[in-house]
């Protein structure tokens, strides 16, 4: 038994010896076997891409993010301002006090405390001392915001109301609060916030409205159709600051009758909120005044600004990438780099640069949105700014120019067994009806990503949605029409 096992041993030492023998080098192990005819090239080739300035009219505001005020940007003197419309939210099957445990004053009204707006700040852009004026106005329940619609930044906010109609109010804001001490407005746990006082009489209507029929109340549908759609949240005065809305609520004080624990009657103080929160809409509207030289297209630079400022524009060389002996090559790597110029003015309130930018053909910039895409690498990508380079990077878009190649040999007709000439000539048809075939257009964004974590603690990111940019950013691209973006393409092909 020991001898035959050693036998084998011995023969299965002996055949892997035999075959280490054959050859030492191991470099050649995969090519070697390959037929001389099926071995791959690779080449490399750069090349110009031309860039312009283009004004965004609007951008989808879908998201909750709402802004207020109005500022200009030390850099560019490009003026923005923000106003905002704010549903509100009850909670299910929402209940007042019985109506015979209110109060009443002597004409028989329900006695109420106060009703106020109260706009809680999550960050703010320029002066906090900045002296600002605002305007708010009841929405009218005939005009409601709907759920479902796509309304973009340029939205009418006169569509959603009526003049002379609903509750309005005017009041002076600034950021900072110089009724409180510093130690109080300057820690990390006090929430900035402003109070917008509304007539009483609007608080009765809406405690009205319950008692009138409780199911108004019974879910967030409800009370905006038939109670309180809304309000307008509009600057009417003021330049320096602008704010992000953390939320806003709607808030009716009164005091009603209860009992206290040892069974006596009591009047307590009774609070009624709804906030504007996820689940219905707030619509920022953005009003830009762009200086038209940002939109030179002599200028060696372009612009990215939001909330719905300025986009970038890029052309893609496609027909040079395919050109000539390059048409049946692969595409491995197409790689471009945005280079950021620095603020030329020094100042305090310089916007910052957006950090995630979207890459998106020029044909799906709007619907990319309006059906809440992600980015997929044949139409759309996205790049993050880095510090340490002082640019943006698209690592590789050989996706997008193979499939802007495939889409045009189908659009224009062309055959494996046409020759150049005869390529060009159909593409120069096809390419006269459909301008943007070949442009790309770069917009700033707002990415949420969430983070798992798997067995062995490694950590995944996961992209879930993108949004246009509604906050304040705005950088300077090197580009224009002077060739000074370049795009770096790997090809492979294999030897005949």
């Amino acid at each position: 038994m020991y001898r035959r096992f050693l036998s084998a041993i011995i023969l299965t030492m002996t055949a892997m010896t035999a075959f280490m023998a054959c050859d030492d080098d191991t470099a050649a192990i995969g090519t070697g076997v390959m037929p001389d005819n099926d071995n791959v090239s690779t080449s490399q080739s750069t090349y110009v891409i031309n860039s312009r300035t283009i004004a965004a009219d609007s951008v989808l505001a879908n998201s909750n993010d709402s802004y207020l005020g109005c500022v200009i940007d030390p850099e560019t003197r490009a003026k923005t301002t923000s106003n905002f419309l704010a549903q509100y939210y009850v909670l299910e099957n929402t209940r007042l006090p019985e109506r015979d445990k209110l109060l009443y004053e002597t004409n028989g009204d329900i006695r109420l405390d106060s009703c106020d707006l109260r706009v809680y700040i999550k960050s703010y852009y320029g002066d906090s001392l900045q002296t600002m004026k605002l305007r708010v106005q009841e929405l009218d329940t005939n005009k409601i915001v709907k759920e479902y619609v796509s309304y973009y930044s340029n939205l009418d906010a006169t569509d959603f109301y009526t003049t002379g109609k609903g509750a309005t109010a005017t009041m002076a804001y600034a950021v900072k609060d110089l009724t409180r001490p510093d130690s109080i407005t300057e820690n990390s746990s006090y929430y900035r916030s402003f109070i917008v006082r509304l007539p009483k009489d609007f608080g009765r209507r809406l405690m009205n409205k319950y008692y009138e029929n409780p199911a108004f109340y019974s879910n967030a549908y409800q009370f905006i159709h038939h109670v309180c759609p809304g309000f307008y949240f509009e600057t009417q005065g003021g330049v320096g600051s602008m704010i992000e809305v953390q939320t806003s609520t709607l808030n009716l004080y009164f005091p009603y009758h209860t009992t206290n624990d040892e069974g006596n009657d009591t009047i307590v103080d009774g609070l009624q909120r709804m906030a504007a929160t996820s689940e219905v809409i707030q619509q920022t509207i953005i009003d830009n005044e762009i200086p038209a030289e940002m939109l030179s297209t002599d200028n060696d630079y372009t612009y990215i600004k939001s909330p719905a400022g300025l986009f970038t524009e890029l052309e893609l060389p496609v027909n040079e990438v395919l050109a000539g002996e390059h048409y049946n090559d692969t595409i491995n790597s197409a790689t471009i780099t945005l280079q950021r110029y620095n603020n030329s003015a020094a100042d305090d309130h310089n916007l910052p640069a957006p950090t995630d930018i979207l890459m998106v053909r020029k044909a799906n910039l709007f619907s990319f949105f309006e059906k809440n895409s992600l980015p997929n690498t044949a139409d759309s990508y996205v790049a993050t700014f880095s510090d340490s380079y002082n640019a943006y990077t698209f690592t590789n878009i050989s996706r997008m120019i193979t499939t802007i190649k495939q889409e045009r040999d189908e659009g224009a007709g062309v055959t494996l067994q046409d020759d150049e000439a005869t390529r060009l000539q159909k593409y120069a048809a096809w390419e006269q009806a459909n301008p943007d075939w070949n442009k790309v257009v770069l917009v700033p964004i707002k990415t949420t990503y969430t983070t798992s974590t798997n067995y062995y603690g490694q950590t995944t990111k996961t992209l879930l949605n993108v949004k246009n940019q509604m906050g304040m950013y705005s950088t300077r691209l090197k580009g224009g029409q002077n060739g000074l973006i370049k795009m770096d393409v790997v090809y492979s092909r294999f030897a005949n």
